[in-house]
């Protein structure tokens, strides 16, 4: 091997060397920063700034957590005073009601107590059926303005939707037609509250010529 040759060849060598004496120095450096690599400052500022605005955003989130039960408690209080407080209105209009059937009761009272002839006592009960019948008018005007209605049967055709019969009434005339009404029935804006009870009247059953003998016989 020339000179030349033996040269470069131990300047290879020692290029080795000291590349792997480098590696050895930059492994031990990053040993003793405990593992840890430089990161560049650009990318540090960068990585610095996605973690500012997650932080941002998971205080808006615990925000808006607060905000949410905070409604959800307002709007569960709300729906509490609203089924607490919805008669409000029709109780207050029915006090007066209450006041003048007081008043009624206690005047007949009074005067039925100072009555001195059976005149003056009936007087005093055709007083008293007088002011009750306001005071049932009263009642029943201040429960019509808030959509309650009585079901009409007088003459009415029965129908299952707002009449339950009770009873049916054989004797000529328009089948299914009511006869008369033992209980009201009524509405709350359209909406059946209850149903009315009435007989209904159904047609007569013929008579069996065995039939008619036996009512011969009767009378």
């Amino acid at each position: 091997m020339s000179h030349h040759h033996k040269k470069n060849h131990h300047e290879k060598q020692d290029e080795g060397k000291k590349m792997a004496e480098d590696g050895k120095v930059e492994d031990a450096a990053a040993s003793q920063n405990g593992g840890k690599v430089e990161v560049p400052a650009q990318e540090y500022e960068a990585l610095k700034k996605k973690v500012e605005e997650l932080e941002g955003l998971r205080e808006k989130f615990l925000l808006a957590a607060a905000d949410f039960e905070n409604a959800k408690k307002r709007n569960a209080r709300d729906k509490e005073d609203f089924i607490k407080f919805s008669q409000e209105r029709i109780l207050r209009e029915l006090i007066p009601v209450l006041d003048n059937f007081e008043r009624a009761v206690g005047h007949a009272t009074t005067a039925s107590a100072s009555a001195t002839s059976y005149e003056a006592l009936l007087q005093n009960l055709k007083t008293l059926l007088s002011g009750v019948e306001r005071v049932q008018k009263q009642f029943t005007d201040a429960l019509k303005l808030h959509g309650l209605k009585r079901v009409e049967t007088a003459g009415q055709m029965f129908n299952p939707h707002f009449h339950e019969v009770v009873a049916h009434v054989p004797e000529e005339g328009p089948e299914d037609q009511i006869v008369d009404e033992l209980e009201p029935g009524y509405t709350l804006h359209d909406r059946l509250l209850r149903a009315a009870k009435v007989r209904v009247r159904v047609s007569p059953q013929p008579q069996t010529p065995a039939s008619e003998e036996k009512q011969e016989e009767i009378t």
